[in-house]
């Protein structure tokens, strides 16, 4: 744009030999114009371009890097027990380990303070849409397809627990029960996963069958169960195992 308006106002020679000056066109300036403003909007792209790809950078290797490092959760969630006859407030604690590159939790719910159900070793693996609990009372594991109505993948389980950890989020404050069935033992425990597999290893193990999901069930059949509560979303579950052996 510079050079064009320079050669604009040299002196042009003419037929006759003498020079005369001749003025800038007002089509050069538009035209200039209209040259920096497209250089302008190319550059505004380019650096807009820029600051999207260091966004991603950033992204990547940096934040991801610290939800690796930070995947270590210990909760405590107060609810209450309506499912006793006599309602009360309980608090539920337990260890989380959240695996995002492997796409699996771990969940360690200690023995309870007051009762209501097991201590137990609880594994969802997202790849293999397994689950594996072991109870640590009887020392057995028990394994079924992942209910994803109920568990929360790992990165959003990891945004719940991170958001609670800060104080900006609280759990709900009821429980959900679950009823499942021991159905046959598993022989091939390597077919269940590398995780599940190291969880069981020299357990006793057992399929499950889901009976149903409900909000609340008031009478427990006669049938011997055992009971693991847990918190693996925005509420508590009580995961029933009925036909023990």
């Amino acid at each position: 744009m510079v050079v064009s308006a320079l050669v604009s106002s040299w002196k042009v020679v003419g037929k006759s030999g003498m020079g005369e000056e001749r003025p800038p066109s007002h089509r050069s300036k538009k035209g200039g114009s209209v040259g920096g403003v497209c250089y302008l909007s190319m550059g505004m792209v380019v650096l807009l371009m820029g600051l999207v790809f260091a966004s991603v950078y950033i992204y990547r290797y940096f934040f991801l890097a610290q939800l690796a490092r930070d995947n270590f959760f210990h909760c405590g969630v107060l609810y209450e027990d309506s499912l006793s006859q006599v309602r009360t407030r309980m608090e539920l604690e337990e260890d989380v380990k959240i695996y995002l590159e492997e796409n699996y939790e771990r969940i360690n719910v200690p023995v309870p303070q007051f009762g209501g159900g097991d201590p137990a070793d609880i594994i969802h693996d997202f790849q293999r849409g397994l689950t594996a609990y072991h109870d640590i009372s009887l020392d057995k594991c028990y394994v079924i397809e992942l209910n994803t109505t109920i568990v929360l993948p790992p990165r959003n389980f990891w945004e719940l627990l991170a958001n609670v950890k800060r104080g900006t989020y609280l759990p709900q404050t009821y429980i959900m029960q679950e009823e499942m069935v021991v159905t046959e033992h598993v022989s091939d425990k390597q077919a269940l996963g590398s995780f599940i597999h190291h969880l069981c290893s020299g357990k006793d193990t057992y399929r499950l069958r889901r009976r149903a999901t409900r909000r609340r069930i008031n009478k427990r059949g006669a049938q011997k169960c055992s009971a693991i509560r847990h918190f693996e979303n925005t509420f508590v579950v009580e995961t029933l195992i009925c036909g023990v052996v």
